[in-house]
C-alpha cells in the first residue's frame, strides 16, 4: 500500500513537472507564430502595392491585346466568308458549265436526228438536187478527227438547209428527176412540189400523175385522168397554172385501190371457199326449187270438203269418190280413200286418212333437211378457213418476224373472209329454211285437220 502511494506521488511530480515546461513552450511558439503572422502581413501588404502599381499598364496591355484579336477575328470571319463565296461561285460555275454542256449535247442530238428525217423525207428530186450539200454534211458528221464546233456548224447547216425546202414547198417549186409510168418505163420530166403534194409531169407532155411514194431511188407517177396530165404538163412548162390537188394525201387513191370485186374478195379466202359456195349454190337451188315447189300447192276449201261428207251421208258414195278426186295434190287421194273407208269403223277411217299423211309428209320436208345442214355447216367450214389462215399467218410471223403490220393485217384479214363468207350463206339459208318449214308444217297441219273433219262428219255405226 505504502508502495503504491509512492508511486502515485511520483507520477503526481512527474506530470507537474512536465506541465510547466510545455507551458514555457506554448508560450515560446505563440510568439514566434505572432512574428511569421505580421512578417508575413507586411509581405502581403508590400506585395499588393506592387500589383496594384503593374495591374493598370497590364489592363491596359490586355485591352490592347483584346481588341487585336477582335479585329484579327473579324479579319478570319472575313477571310472565310471570302473562301466559301469564292467555293461556292466556283461550283455554281462547274453546275453551269454541266447543264449547258448537257444543253448543247441535247441540240446536237436534235439536230442529227432532224438531218436523218429529213433526208427520210425528201422526195428523189429534191435529194438529186441537194446531194453535194447533203454528203458534205455526213461527212463533218461522220468524220472523227472533226471538232465539235465544225458539227455544230454542219447541223445548223442542217437546219438552214430544212427551212429553205420548207419555203420552197410553201411557195411551190419545180425539179427535174425520172420518174417510172404507168407503162412502167422511166421517163424524163419535173417535178412539183407544192407542201405534202407531189406532182410529176414528163417533158413530151403525154405523161403526168402524182407521187404517192418516195421511197424508192426512182418513184412512180399514178396517172388520173387527160384533165389532170394537161394541168400538170402546163405548171410544169409555164410555172403557174391551176391543178387539182388530193386533199386526202393519197388515202383517196389507197382506199380506191383497196376496192375489189366480189369474186376477188372472195377468192383470197383460200381453199376453204369453194366448199361453202358448193353448199351454197345447192341451197339456193334447193331453196328456189322447194319455194315454188310448196306454194304451188293448193288446198282445198272447206266448202269442198263439206260437199263430200254430204254426199257421204247421203250415200252418194260415187259423187263422193268424183268429188274427193278433183281435190288437188295429196288432198284427194287422202279423201278418196277415206270416202271408199267411209262404210267402216272411224277408227279405220282415220287411220287410212293417216297413212296418206304420212306418204304426202316427205314430199312437202323434201329437201328441207340440206337446207337446214347448209345453214349448220356453213358458219363452221368458215371457222375451219379461218383457223387455218390464221395458222399460215402466224408461221410467216415465226419466220419473218412483225416488222411489217400490213402484211400481217392482210393475211389476218383473208383469214377472216371464210367466216365471213360462211355467215353470209348460212343467215339466208336459217331464213329460208324457217320459212319453208313454217309452210310445210302447216300444209300438214291443214291435211290433220281435214282428216278430223272428215271423220268427225261421218253418221256414227253401231
Amino acid at each position: 500500500m505504502k508502495f503504491v502511494n509512492r508511486i502515485a506521488t511520483l507520477a503526481l511530480v512527474g506530470i507537474g513537472i512536465c506541465s510547466a515546461q510545455g507551458q514555457a513552450d506554448l508560450a515560446q511558439i505563440n510568439a514566434k507564430a505572432q512574428q511569421d503572422l505580421e512578417s508575413a502581413l507586411e509581405r502581403l501588404s508590400e506585395t499588393r502595392a506592387t500589383i496594384r502599381e503593374e495591374s493598370v499598364p497590364l489592363s491596359r496591355r490586355i485591352n490592347v491585346l483584346k481588341g487585336e484579336v477582335r479585329a484579327l477575328r473579324a479579319e478570319l470571319d472575313r477571310e472565310q466568308r471570302a473562301q466559301d463565296t469564292r467555293t461556292l461561285g466556283l461550283e455554281a460555275l462547274e453546275g453551269r458549265v454541266k447543264a449547258i454542256q448537257d444543253e448543247n449535247d441535247y441540240l446536237s442530238g436534235l439536230m442529227t436526228q432532224f438531218f436523218q428525217e429529213l433526208q427520210t423525207h425528201m422526195t428523189a428530186a429534191e435529194q438529186q438536187a441537194n446531194e453535194s450539200s447533203i454528203d458534205g454534211i455526213r461527212d463533218v458528221l461522220d468524220g472523227p478527227d472533226n471538232s465539235e464546233t465544225a458539227k455544230y456548224e454542219a447541223q445548223v447547216d442542217t437546219v438552214l438547209m430544212g427551212i429553205g425546202r420548207l419555203r420552197d414547198r410553201i411557195g411551190g417549186v419545180i425539179y427535174s428527176g425520172e420518174a417510172v409510168d404507168s407503162e412502167g418505163d422511166l421517163v424524163q420530166g419535173n417535178f412539183i412540189e407544192l407542201g405534202p403534194i407531189s406532182v410529176f409531169a414528163s417533158d413530151s407532155g403525154a405523161e403526168a400523175g402524182i407521187i404517192e411514194s418516195h421511197q424508192m431511188a426512182v418513184p412512180n407517177a399514178t396517172p388520173l385522168n387527160a384533165q389532170f396530165t394537161r394541168a400538170a404538163s402546163d405548171l410544169a412548162a409555164n410555172g403557174k397554172g391551176e391543178l387539182d390537188i388530193d386533199v386526202t394525201l393519197g388515202s383517196a387513191l389507197a382506199i380506191e385501190g383497196a376496192k375489189e370485186s366480189v369474186s376477188e374478195h372472195i377468192l383470197k379466202g383460200g381453199i376453204w371457199v369453194w366448199p361453202i359456195i358448193t353448199f351454197a349454190c345447192l341451197a339456193g337451188l334447193l331453196a328456189v326449187y322447194k319455194l315454188f315447189s310448196i306454194y304451188s300447192i293448193k288446198q282445198p276449201s272447206a266448202a269442198q270438203l263439206g260437199d263430200i261428207v254430204r254426199q257421204v251421208r247421203e250415200g252418194k258414195k260415187d259423187e263422193a269418190i268424183k268429188s274427193a278426186e278433183a281435190l288437188p295434190w295429196e288432198f284427194g287421194p287422202m279423201v278418196k280413200e277415206a270416202v271408199l273407208c267411209s262404210d267402216q269403223e272411224k277408227e279405220l277411217v282415220e287411220e287410212v286418212m293417216y297413212e296418206k299423211m304420212l306418204e304426202a309428209q316427205p314430199k312437202v320436208e323434201r329437201f328441207l333437211s340440206v337446207i337446214a345442214v347448209t345453214a349448220a355447216v356453213a358458219p363452221l367450214l368458215g371457222l375451219l378457213g379461218t383457223v387455218t389462215g390464221m395458222i399460215n399467218t402466224f408461221k410467216m410471223i415465226t419466220l419473218f418476224g412483225t416488222g411489217d403490220a400490213s402484211s400481217l393485217s392482210g393475211g389476218i384479214s383473208e383469214a377472216l373472209i371464210t367466216t365471213e363468207l360462211g355467215l353470209v350463206v348460212a343467215i339466208p339459208s336459217l331464213v329460208a329454211h324457217a320459212m319453208l318449214n313454217r309452210k310445210a308444217q302447216s300444209i300438214m297441219a291443214n291435211m290433220e285437220k281435214m282428216s278430223v273433219v272428215f271423220v268427225n262428219g261421218l253418221p256414227s255405226r253401231r
